[in-house]
C-alpha cells in the first residue's frame, strides 16, 4: 500500500488564534534542559563529543535540511524525527534558524551526569545530545518522539 500526502495539504501554518506574548508553561522544561550550557555556550568541540552516542545529525542551513546517519535507529524513530523537522521547515518557511543537532534513538539516556562534572574541565560542559527520554541523572535534551504514534497510524 502506497501512501502520499493529500494534494491540498497546507504548506503554511495559519493559527486560529493570535499568538501570546508569553511562552507556554512547558517552556520552563526546555530552559531547564538547556541551562547546563548557559555559562559556556555550545562550541563545535562540545557538539562533536556527542557524535559517538548519536544515531544521526541534522543540519538546517538556509531553510534546507541535511542529515548524516551514524548508526541504525530503532525501527523508524529517525525517520519520524526527520519527517517532523521537515514539516516545521515547510510550515514555517524562513522562520527556523540555522542549527545543528545530534540525536540518540535508544530508550536509555546517553549523557550521564556522573561522567560529566563541572569540576573536571576535561569533560565540561557535557555534549548536547537530543533524546526522546529524560532522566534526572542525565544531561540528554528531551525532544518529542513523533514515532510513538507513527508506526501504527502510518502502517509502517
Amino acid at each position: 500500500m502506497t501512501q502520499t500526502c493529500p494534494s491540498n495539504y497546507p504548506t503554511k501554518f495559519e493559527p486560529a488564534i493570535s499568538s501570546s506574548e508569553t511562552c507556554p508553561d512547558y517552556f520552563r522544561w526546555i530552559q531547564q534542559d538547556l541551562k547546563v550550557w548557559q555559562e559556556t555556550g555550545i562550541t563545535r568541540e562540545t557538539l562533536e563529543r556527542a557524535k559517538p552516542n548519536a544515531h544521526f545529525r541534522i543540519v538546517i542551513k538556509s531553510g534546507r535540511l541535511y542529515v548524516d546517519h551514524y548508526d541504525k535507529a530503532y525501527q523508524t524513530r529517525d525517520v519520524f524525527t526527520i519527517w517532523g523537522i521537515l514539516q516545521l521547515l515547510r510550515m514555517y518557511p524562513g522562520q527556523v534558524p540555522d542549527l545543528e543537532l545530534l540525536f540518540l534513538c535508544h530508550d536509555r539516556p546517553g549523557i550521564w551526569k556522573k561522567y560529566f562534572r563541572k569540576e573536571d574541565n576535561a569533560t565540561w560542559p557535557p555534549p548536547p545530545l537530543f533524546h526522546y527520554c529524560g532522566h534526572r541523572d542525565a544531561y540528554d535534551i528531551v525532544f518529542p518522539d513523533w514515532s510513538f504514534w507513527g508506526w501504527y497510524v502510518s502502517l509502517l
